[in-house]
């Protein structure tokens, strides 16, 4: 049950963010191996495009592990089909409704978003397959800048997807999923907490869409106190 809030945003806000490239349509095999050979970047799904300019608008900021070609392809995160991301997030009560971004991330999506104030980003910008393609340099290299920005940023709450590429990215072999201990987390801000939730990917198979929403439900509750 989604539970109405009011909007963090002022009242002159407009979406920012590129559309997709292939207006509206599904990219081609072609377009999925160019993305992914280019290195194709992914916008960040935030207020604004500078991240000074996104502090105090978000309750929570979530981190995947990197875009996959098709994210990258169409300009719209976690969009690949079968990805449970957005149907989990939709249970957990954090969107209003269920988006459908597999052939671009809509105006009206981004707004619901900003207005909830929800923001998505990677830890590595790469578009890849599957994350294990990624190096431990890379993650690892990601986990700095994304603490150096959500310094800047300030979310109350940050949740990354996917305990293996975390572990590897914090350098922290023996974590688990849900609130994470950040104290050995060089840089990270005494005041925002940290979660980790499964990766919605159809690959997990230990995961159901109600499963991953009930765990999305937890930190939204925290994130909205």
């Amino acid at each position: 049950m989604v539970v109405g809030m009011d909007s963090l945003l002022p009242d002159d806000w407009q979406p920012w963010r590129s559309p997709s490239p292939l207006d509206g349509r599904r990219p081609t095999k072609t377009e999925l191996a160019e993305a992914a050979e280019t290195g194709m970047t992914l916008d960040d799904v935030l207020p604004y495009p500078c991240d000074g300019d996104n502090a105090g608008l978000l309750r929570l900021l979530i981190v995947g592990t990197n875009p996959s070609p098709w994210a990258a392809a169409v300009q719209a995160p976690f969009a690949r089909p079968g990805n449970r991301f957005w149907k989990s997030l939709h249970a957990g009560g954090i969107t209003e409704y269920p988006v459908n971004d597999s052939n671009g991330l809509a105006r009206a999506d981004e707004r619901m978003l900003a207005e909830r104030g929800v923001g998505l980003t990677n830890i590595v910008s790469r578009p890849t397959s599957r994350s294990s393609e990624l190096s431990r340099d890379e993650l690892q290299a990601g986990c700095a800048r994304l603490t150096s920005r959500v310094a800047e940023i300030q979310p109350p709450v940050v949740a990354f997807t996917g305990i293996t590429a975390f572990r590897t990215a914090f350098q922290n072999p023996a974590a688990v999923l849900g609130r994470q201990d950040t104290h050995d987390v060089a840089g990270w801000p005494e005041d925002i907490q940290l979660w980790v939730v499964p990766d919605p990917s159809g690959l997990n198979a230990h995961e159901s869409v109600q499963s991953l929403g009930e765990k999305w439900a937890e930190v939204w509750a925290v994130a909205t106190q």
